[in-house]
């Protein structure tokens, strides 16, 4: 039997395939990214969620001319199989073979290379700022996920969208995820939005109304107005705290409005995102509002593999796997422990026996080993998202107080906080440990 992935060799023949045909192609290119990974390994769960949004735009904008930007692009697996690149992915992450992220050099499709977080929405803004200079038409569409909103230079960049430009599609791809769970204030008011039950009554009505309109010009404006009254709706009965205390967690509330809404952006959703017929629909939608735009898409990292949904943070990025059970090679006999285990148990001893060390990580509680002070000693233990700036500037004001920090952060990472390091640390003579995990030559990405 023919696959439809088969007959997939660019973008323009997925604009050519019917609704139930794009259904089909979607769960074969989860079989295909399964089967792969298993074997050369890769960031299986963030890919296995974002296959139906990355139909979606491809059934909707067109590359080359149509950009892509994807925040950290280690989800973009399966817009290389759309893009001609079908008959190679089995080489992914292999010498010689298709790199793990976008690189401009591997293919026109990929406008913009990356590997670290919090870049493509500054990125994405150039594009269009340099678009409005030449009074081109392209669209630009950036793809970044929640984790990336723990980024500072994220923030940096919604604050200059609506003041750049008029025209920008952002889309925030929300799994709750980044490697490890999300933290902080935006993940808490991200899961303000969507647990709301006035929410949740309201979403299902939208989702049905964009659903049964027709296609054309007149449908997109009823769409536009439908979703005004929408968005007014959930802005009230949303994000409104009950009263004017803090929560029982010690959060507040941000008020009555969208925060991307005070940023002067329009935002739409939060919406499916598995849900392919809908996808279609408000991307079609967002591409002709005239307006600097964030859609709102919640995903469920590993999607269509149960054992990815039950280990989400092993199946982030993973070696070789067996399929049915996920488990990864045996080790070796006599193999010695991993340097992350012994440095997260070195990590409890020092802290059990000295009260001013401290544990601090940027969103890498695993792959640093302070996974296990977490558990041991939660109260000493940070982990303060995709921030490596802001951790090394936490750690230098708390080792003004006399306390000892540990910031283990990889090596690849703290190149961004080297300004920190040493305007803030070193001239300060403070007294900061770094551990610098996978320093030197090291496998993988």
């Amino acid at each position: 039997m023919n696959r439809y992935l088969d007959m997939v060799d660019s973008p323009e023949h997925v604009k050519k395939l019917k609704l139930d045909q794009l259904q089909q192609l979607a769960e074969e290119i989860r079989h295909e990214l399964i089967t792969v990974l298993s074997k050369n390994g890769g960031h299986v769960g963030p890919n296995l969620g974002v296959v139906e949004l990355t139909i979606a735009l491809h059934r909707v904008f067109s590359t080359p001319k149509d950009r892509f930007v994807w925040d950290v692009s280690h989800q973009s697996y399966v817009h290389k199989l759309l893009t001609g690149r079908k008959s190679r992915f089995h080489t992914i992450r292999t010498t010689d073979g298709l790199n793990g992220f976008a690189l401009r050099t591997e293919s026109e499709h990929d406008c913009y290379g990356a590997g670290h977080a919090g870049t493509a929405l500054s990125a994405a803004l150039g594009m269009c700022a340099a678009r409005d200079q030449r009074g081109s038409d392209e669209n630009v569409v950036c793809i970044f996920g929640d984790a990336a909103l723990t980024n500072g230079i994220s923030f940096e960049a919604l604050n200059n969208i609506a003041y750049t430009t008029k025209r920008f599609i952002g889309i925030l791809n929300d799994n709750e995820w980044s490697i490890a769970k999300n933290v902080g204030a935006i993940a808490h008011y991200l899961n303000k939005i969507i647990t709301h039950p006035s929410y949740n009554r309201l979403h299902k009505d939208i989702q049905r109304l964009m659903k049964r309109l027709p296609k054309g010009e007149l449908a997109l404006r009823l769409a536009h107005k439908a979703e005004e009254g929408f968005k007014g709706a959930v802005t009230e009965v949303t994000l409104r705290p009950a009263d004017s205390s803090l929560g029982t967690d010690g959060r507040g509330g941000f008020g009555n409005s969208v925060i991307f809404e005070e940023m002067g952006l329009r935002y739409i959703g939060p919406i499916e995102g598995h849900d392919l017929p809908l996808l279609i629909n408000v991307l079609e939608y967002a591409k002709t509002s005239g307006l600097p735009v964030v859609l709102h898409v919640l995903t469920k990292k590993g999607k269509g593999y149960d054992v990815a949904i039950q280990h989400p943070e092993k199946f982030h990025g993973t070696g070789p796997y067996d399929i049915k059970t996920g488990a990864g090679p045996a080790p070796k006999p006599g193999a010695p422990p991993n340097w992350q285990d012994v440095f997260g148990q070195a990590m409890v001893k020092l802290c059990q026996k000295d009260n001013s060390v401290i544990g601090i990580t940027a969103a890498m509680p695993s792959g640093t080993g302070l996974k296990a002070l977490e558990k041991a000693l939660p109260n000493r233990y940070y982990d303060v998202g995709i921030a490596e700036e802001h951790a090394v500037l936490f750690a230098a004001g708390m080792a003004t107080m006399g306390f000892h920090p540990v910031c283990a952060i990889y090596s690849t990472f703290l190149q961004r906080a080297y300004d920190c390091l040493h305007h803030d640390v070193c001239l300060q003579d403070l007294p900061v440990i770094f551990c610098m995990d996978r320093a030197g030559l090291s496998a993988n990405d």
